[in-house]
């Protein structure tokens, strides 16, 4: 059973990790004020912090609510 998750993801140069994600084939579409990108399974999960970790990019996994609300 495929079960669909949503996380937020924090970068600290988003430019250059906009450049690198659509340069390794990923799904990037412009939402509003923010960025959706579609990871098709676990290694296709892997292969984005691989991309990022290898361009000293730094980043953080975040609940999407927190996001959302900024108080």
């Amino acid at each position: 059973v495929y079960k669909r998750q949503v996380l937020g993801l924090v970068v600290d140069r988003l430019d250059k990790a906009l450049q690198l994600l659509k340069e390794n084939k990923f799904e990037v579409q412009e939402k509003g004020d923010g960025f959706k990108l579609a990871i098709d399974g676990v290694s296709r999960m892997s292969d984005l912090f691989t991309v990022l970790n290898q361009s000293d990019i730094e980043y953080a996994l975040t609940d999407i609510v927190d996001q959302i609300y900024q108080g």
